[in-house]
């Protein structure tokens, strides 16, 4: 493949008005916006529409009917929202004011080349449309970790003991803890913790084991399986728990692995600073008869002669 880029000859005027505009969409006469309250995500360039859950299905879409690739779509904290907003901007422009054009088959004769469209960050719009994306999604996020910390009235039976708990969800969280050696994280540290604990119980009825997710006959063959492997936890490599962990929403682009990764070279790194200043005391021996201090047993010894 060979890429050539045409960037748009007004790439010095502020992109501010372009970012902030769609992110604020025409409402409808309920009051809400409904393409942002609708569940279905529309291509870029057509009427065709697909659910938000089958987010792939309109990538190859784009890509086959309309030569169109988004690179790196995981890192897009709104699909939805992130269609929306260029599906305007190329009713307004060109394409390729916004695009790098990729050629596949560039070494043949021209009529068994195609052109294809990448839409990527490294065209600063797209760059401001997703980080102001993510900046939504972490207040939205936050929000949300912030009711549900003071929420009183959360209800929720234990998957373990079937014992109902009522309050707050911190309660239910700590039971499975302390009593079943079940941890999930700190309550504050989880976000939609409702949502989380049912896709657990699902998997319970389903007796599948939260950690080696093997499947098991019936839940006494799940129960004993769990408490003699020590698989009483989640399988921390499994990405569906990701969204209900608040440091996946902390740092654009960046998985709570990468994060602690960082902070283990950080670690590291301090690790390997120079303590040669470090003044190290030598081991005294005191006199079972007296306050006198010595560095070793043998000087302790002929003092202790000497005094007797």
């Amino acid at each position: 493949m060979a890429c050539s880029r045409d960037w748009a000859a007004e790439e010095g005027k502020d992109h501010q008005d372009y970012i902030l505009e769609p992110l604020s969409l025409p409402e409808s006469p309920g009051g809400i916006s409904a393409e942002e309250e609708s569940p279905y995500v529309p291509c870029l360039f057509c009427e065709e529409y697909y659910p938000i859950s089958e987010q792939n299905q309109n990538l190859k879409h784009m890509i086959i009917k309309h030569k169109l690739v988004i690179a790196d779509v995981k890192l897009i904290a709104d699909f939805r929202r992130y269609v929306l907003y260029w599906k305007k901007r190329f009713t307004e422009q060109p394409i390729a004011d916004f695009c790098c054009i990729i050629k596949t088959n560039s070494e043949t004769a021209l009529e068994d080349q195609d052109n294809y469209f990448l839409l990527c960050d490294a065209l600063p719009e797209d760059r401001e449309l997703r980080e102001k994306l993510q900046q939504q999604r972490l207040k939205d996020i936050l929000d949300q970790q912030q009711q549900e910390r003071y929420d009183a009235d959360f209800h929720g039976i234990c998957m373990f003991c079937d014992q109902l708990f009522l309050g707050n969800r911190s309660v239910l969280v700590n039971h499975m803890a302390k009593d079943h050696a079940f941890n999930i994280g700190l309550p504050d540290n989880i976000v939609n913790c409702k949502e989380f604990l049912d896709v657990l119980q699902k998997k319970i009825d389903s007796f599948q084991c939260l950690y080696c997710e093997k499947t098991f006959g019936d839940k006494n063959k799940l129960k004993d399986h769990m408490r003699k492997k020590q698989h009483r936890k989640i399988n921390a490599k499994n990405q569906e728990y990701d969204r209900f962990y608040i440091i996946n929403y902390l740092e654009f682009g960046k998985s709570w692995e990468q994060v602690q990764s960082e902070d283990d070279q950080e670690l590291f790194h301090n690790q390997e600073e120079d303590w040669s200043d470090w003044e190290e005391h030598p081991v005294c021996a005191i006199c079972l008869f007296c306050e006198k201090q010595t560095d070793t047993t043998e000087k302790l010894y002929v003092h202790m002669e000497d005094s007797i």
